[in-house]
């Protein structure tokens, strides 16, 4: 955006300003619509809205679908098969079913008889201990380490103040209690990013400082008044003490002389930069009048001063002209006053 420039006029940067608004604007709407556009953390999607799944249900076998194993082309047997038979698999490599005593004969065992048994029971009993031997039903005592995968068919409740926490490479990525969760992001939903509130929030400070930023440069621009009467300043609305105001005062003109056609003096210009605190008991401006003559049996006169205030700005009007010469120009800018007749 382009900054406002010092000693441009307030015309030249009126353009500027609304064109640095509508920038503005459309930034702000810009983010509002990134952030509508965003889905919450945690939300739903009905069934309707996930592509190709009832086409991909309709494909699999129904939840409730039974079948026998003479069903299956691999069992042999099956619709023949006595009670209490085993189902084992023949050298055809398909299965098939006989007895129990058919396949092992008929034998006993002794306890002695098992090499190792005693050693492998002392070995069960070790492993329990050191693995956290269950102290009741369902409930384990210390730590437990699982090296394969663990499923779970009833859920899993957390009692009282407990948490869970998963970790991976010793950092938690998902911690859930009851008086808050965390979970490692970055997340993204349907492949795109979740912003943060955090975010979202230091997003909008970033906003909010490019418009004090603007903001500050547009007070800083100096205002004009343009008063043509006497009568105390009107301030627009939203003028405040620190308000750079730029006044520009001209005194009036001095009478001409018609009888020589000299001109009266030119009245004096001043410009000041003051801010809005300084005009405080200065704000009554009176406009000097113009020296003219009124009748031809009135003299001309100077023209008046134009005065800010208490002498806070004063432009010297231009004197009055003579039959000797035209009139001098009023204070230091004022222009000299010319000969209509000269030529």
């Amino acid at each position: 955006m382009e900054l406002p420039k010092e000693g441009r006029f307030i015309s030249s940067e009126f353009p500027i300003l609304r064109e640095n608004l509508t920038k503005i604007d459309q930034t702000m709407m810009e983010v509002e619509e990134k952030v509508d556009q965003k889905a919450p953390s945690k939300h739903t999607h009905p069934i309707s809205d996930i592509t190709d799944l009832e086409t991909t249900l309709q494909g699999k076998m129904a939840a409730d679908k039974t079948f026998t194993l003479k069903d299956l082309g691999d069992i042999e047997g099956a619709q023949d098969a006595a009670n209490n038979y085993v189902l084992y698999k023949a050298s055809n490599n398909h299965f098939t079913f006989g007895s129990a005593i058919s396949l092992l004969g008929s034998h006993q065992h002794k306890t002695e008889d098992i090499i190792g048994l005693d050693e492998f029971r002392a070995k069960l009993n070790e492993d329990l201990t050191a693995y956290g031997r269950l102290k009741q039903a369902n409930e384990w005592q210390n730590y437990n380490k699982f090296t394969s995968k663990v499923t779970m068919s009833g859920g899993l409740e957390l009692l009282g103040n407990s948490s869970l926490n998963l970790t991976h490479n010793n950092k938690v990525v998902i911690s859930l209690s009851a008086s808050g969760s965390l979970l490692k992001g970055p997340l993204k939903v349907d492949g795109d990013l979740v912003y943060a509130k955090t975010e979202v929030d230091a997003f909008q400070q970033e906003i909010w400082a490019e418009m004090r930023l603007l903001r500050k440069c547009i007070f800083n621009i100096p205002i004009e008044i343009k008063i043509l009467e006497s009568g105390k300043i009107s301030w627009p609305n939203g003028v405040t003490d620190d308000a750079v105001v730029q006044v520009w005062a001209w005194g009036a003109g001095g009478g001409g002389d018609k009888t020589s056609g000299y001109g009266g003096g030119g009245g004096e210009c001043v410009i000041r930069t003051l801010t809005r605190k300084e005009f405080y008991g200065h704000e009554d401006i009176v406009i000097g009048k113009g020296g003219h003559i009124e009748n031809v049996n009135k003299n001309p006169r100077d023209g008046g001063n134009t005065t800010v205030g208490k002498q806070l700005i004063v432009a010297e009007g231009g004197k009055t002209a003579t039959n000797a010469g035209c009139g001098r120009g009023g204070g230091i800018t004022g222009g000299q006053g010319e000969n209509v007749n000269k030529g």
